[in-house]
């Protein structure tokens, strides 16, 4: 009807999160494909044919792939396209943006958890917690002793909290194993028989209800302390034990009164007492993937408006429970949209929704609830887009994934800021280091860019080896040299264990505390500037002089360019990296390419990233890249500004809002932040500009922000408030930092300045007016910051604050560093030139 014209095109344009989903598996698994209509199994999987759900599924596949409309027709299809055909077919008319992933089935061939990037734009895991409990009942041995249930506890809790920064949510399946009545004090001793009891059967399958009560306990606290979200199968085979209402004594446990529960598959047969549910207790929400797509059209909408009945909109969200065959998704999803569609115009019909409300509902329903409940701020932001990236799950790679793969390297930033890395042959990185790591001196830490031995003062010496160990979750294949990957390494004492040297973990640990604190996470976006360089002959000489002259901005500078911009964004896209600009800069062959905003920890993996692309590829076409702050003293420098946000459950809090303003456009937690970094800027600099070339850079009306204050929009200023298209007049979305620069080691620089805003937070500070002039007008009134790299070195020496909650041994090496640059090149005066080749 054309009144719902504007419904029609929201529901068939959203792009979906689809926050319940299974692996899917090789044309030739032994899993049959008459199981992607039906769960049944045996000899009830014959009576599939017969239903209304596979009648119907049949002809909607057929439709999309123009072949008969058969069970033999659509399999001959699928083996004479191959799976990339047609998953890509599936996933494009599904236009899914997110997929959720519980990999605790283990269907045959089934494709790990990174295949899945080829068809959806980003992907999570969703961690089943019984099959972890068998999986170390399975696998882990304890040393010489038996089985306790303390043991097993010990395990459970730490192998959980290990990979709790690398899933969006823990899922039980405790419904059709012992039901849901749930005892949250469940007697250890029943407990322990009950693992007893389990350890019987080879391999181990939990099902005593008194272990798994516990364990279901213990995934609560987990997930608790990691704001995890824990999705709960719903009806199943004794449906007896299987009412959501049986939840309520986990519900009013008041230990878990902030778990947020996600009651899957519409609680079908239970969709009234699961909308009760969530209309009584702000924990409980709603998923209706598995009803749709198999139930009738009737049965379908019936669920749906079952839910809808007294669950909150917000509350509702839809999954595909897809499994097995791209087929599935497609199918999920394409009845999702036309029974949602159909459940809202009757809505509308009988007067409870407006269009306007019905069309929030569809974004909310099919995206937005669950981007709020999974909080996964790595893909916020570019659902829409082919380029989001992935989310931090940890993949088993598969030897398909691997062929042809001659060198991992495994890369790491030094205090210095410079990149290194160590390449290993691919064969042994899969057989041993990817789980072990390699060995490094303690040593490289505390290098500098003129010298590859210890800087004096860093107390880091000769003596002692950390590991370096593969964060699988950032592996990528080399988009330049496809025989090559690389992946990005954590510094440990020994497998397990941090160093507190370590720039990622010091990132991970600060960013904990102002989560812990204030549940608050922080978002960055970095603009990369840097100067191409060509080999010129002068006077007989080779030498290295910038691409071209051309000004801000130009048009025949991109033109000349763009070969080389547009592999450099081929790559980042193939990476899951997303830009969002690319244009000439002011300087002599100078550019820019900016970086979309991503949580803080990895929105600095791929600045990382990004600074390898551009150098490779700028190799690869005769030219040098160099992010060095100030190429050349005679013209403009380069900087590496970055933009910040702060970020609770999906949501911008760093704007201002009805529940929270100040004068500024931000909210107060925001300026308190932002008052804390313009507090400690001095020291900051330290960290984000790192070499005395870099003070070189940050000079008077260069846009670089030489004075100690802050600004709304005022590009002079070192702190800028910023309010991008689309944000209201009045208010502003993140700030911007422009005293960083290329050189910087992106995670010391974020991390120092976390720990500013945390002690803004903490003392509730607040900020001066803003300067609204060029800053140079106000000489005398306003200090300068620091104007060589020992002001800031000696500011950083003071601020006990920092040394505090960055770390004791991590601030004394990094001032050993810059020490030690201060002292070379007071004494080479034009060293700075060969920093080319180092950045």
């Amino acid at each position: 009807m054309e009144k719902y014209r504007e419904l029609r095109e929201c529901v068939e344009k959203v792009g979906l999160v689809d926050a319940h989903a299974h692996n899917i598996v090789a044309v030739d698994s032994t899993f049959p494909f008459l199981r992607c209509f039906s769960e049944a199994e045996g000899d009830a999987l014959d009576y599939a044919p017969h239903t209304l759900s596979f009648k119907r599924s049949l002809k909607d596949i057929a439709r999309l792939y123009g072949c008969e409309a058969s069970l033999s027709g659509i399999e001959t299809h699928r083996r004479s396209f191959g799976l990339d055909s047609t998953g890509s077919k599936c996933f494009g008319a599904s236009n899914i943006s997110a997929i959720f992933i519980d990999d605790g089935i283990e269907l045959d061939k089934m494709h790990d958890v990174e295949w899945h990037t080829r068809f959806t734009p980003a992907v999570g895991r969703v961690l089943r917690i019984e099959r972890l409990a068998e999986k170390i009942l399975d696998e882990e041995k304890p040393n010489g002793s038996e089985w306790t249930l303390d043991l097993f506890t010990e395990i459970f809790i730490r192998k959980l909290k290990s990979v709790a920064d690398k899933i969006v949510a823990l899922k039980s399946i405790a419904a059709y194993r012992s039901g849901l009545e749930i005892d949250t004090h469940a007697n250890k001793d029943d407990a322990e028989k009950g693992l007893i009891e389990d350890l019987a059967t080879k391999p181990v399958r939990i099902q005593n209800k008194g272990f798994i009560d516990y364990v279901f306990t213990l995934s609560l606290e987990v997930a608790v302390c990691f704001d995890l979200p824990l999705q709960i199968h719903t009806g199943d085979l004794d449906l007896r034990l299987c009412n959501p209402l049986h939840l309520r004594t986990v519900l009013e446990d008041k230990r878990f009164s902030e778990c947020r529960i996600v009651l899957l598959h519409a609680s079908y047969p239970f969709s009234k007492e699961a909308s009760y549910l969530a209309s009584v207790y702000s924990q409980i929400h709603l998923d209706f993937g598995l009803a749709v797509p198999k139930l009738s059209i009737h049965g379908m909408i019936s669920a749906v408006k079952e839910l809808l009945e007294l669950a909150p909109i917000k509350k509702v969200m839809f999954s595909t429970d897809g499994y097995a065959f791209p087929e599935t998704f497609y199918l999920g999803a394409k009845r999702a949209r036309e029974t949602v569609l159909s459940v809202l115009s009757d809505a509308c019909d009988d007067g409870d929704l407006t269009i306007p409300e019905a069309v929030e509902a569809v974004e909310d329903i099919f995206k937005h609830n669950a981007l709020r409940l999974y909080k996964i701020n790595c893909i916020y932001g570019s659902l829409d887009s082919k380029n989001a990236i992935t989310c931090n799950y940890d993949p088993i790679y598969s030897n398909s994934s691997r062929d042809n793969i001659e060198f991992v390297r495994i890369l790491w930033v030094d205090a210095s800021g410079q990149h290194r890395c160590r390449a290993i042959p691919a064969k042994r990185f899969y057989e041993i280091v990817r789980n072990s790591g390699v060995g490094l001196a303690v040593a490289c830490m505390g290098m500098t860019s003129s010298s590859d031995g210890p800087a004096e003062g860093t107390n880091l010496t000769a003596v002692g080896e950390i590991r370096l160990i593969p964060d699988l979750s950032t592996k990528q294949r080399l988009p330049w040299s496809h025989q090559e990957e690389m992946v990005l390494a954590d510094m440990q004492l020994k497998p397990g264990e941090s160093w507190e040297c370590c720039p990622r973990e010091a990132l991970r640990r600060i960013s904990k505390v102002l989560k812990e604190e204030f549940n608050l996470e922080m978002n960055s976006g970095f603009e990369n500037e840097f100067f191409l360089l060509k080999n010129v002959l002068r006077e007989g000489k080779t030498e290295w002089a910038p691409f071209d002259s051309t000004p801000y901005c130009s048009t025949s500078a991109f033109d000349a360019i763009s070969p080389v911009l547009r592999e450099v964004n081929s790559d980042l896209q193939s990476m899951g990296i997303s830009v969002e600009q690319l244009h000439a800069e002011s300087g002599n062959g100078q550019f820019e390419i900016v970086l979309a905003h991503r949580r803080c920890t990895h929105a600095a993996d791929n600045l990382v990233l990004a600074r390898e692309v551009i150098r490779a590829v700028a190799r690869k076409h005769g030219l040098l890249a160099t992010f060095v702050p100030k190429y050349s003293l005679d013209d403009i420098g380069s900087g590496s500004h970055v933009h910040l946000s702060l970020w609770t459950n999906g949501k911008n809090v760093f704007m201002a809002s009805d529940e929270s303003k100040t004068l500024y456009g931000m909210s107060k937690v925001g300026e308190e932040f932002m008052a804390g970094v313009l507090y400690h800027l001095p020291s900051i600099m330290a960290f984000t500009a790192p070499l005395p070339n870099s003070y070189d850079r940050i000079q008077p009306n260069t846009w670089s922000g030489a004075y100690h204050c802050w600004g709304k929009e005022n590009r002079e200023a070192p702190l800028r408030t910023a309010c991008p298209p689309g944000i209201s007049i009045g208010l502003v979305s993140n700030f911007e930092v422009k005293t960083f620069d290329g050189c910087a080691n992106p995670y010391l620089g974020l991390a120092s300045i976390i720990a500013s805003g945390i002690d803004g937070l903490r003392r509730n500070l607040s900020l001066p007016e803003p300067v609204e002039t060029n800053p140079s007008n106000h000489h005398g009134v306003l200090k300068r910051l620091p104007k060589v790299l020992s002001e800031s070195v000696e500011a950083l020496e003071k601020d006990i604050i920092l040394k505090d909650l960055i770390g004791e041994k991590l601030v004394t090496a990094v001032i050993g560093v810059r020490k030690a640059e201060i002292d070379y090149y007071s004494k080479n005066k034009d060293a700075f030139k060969q920093l080319i080749h180092r950045y």
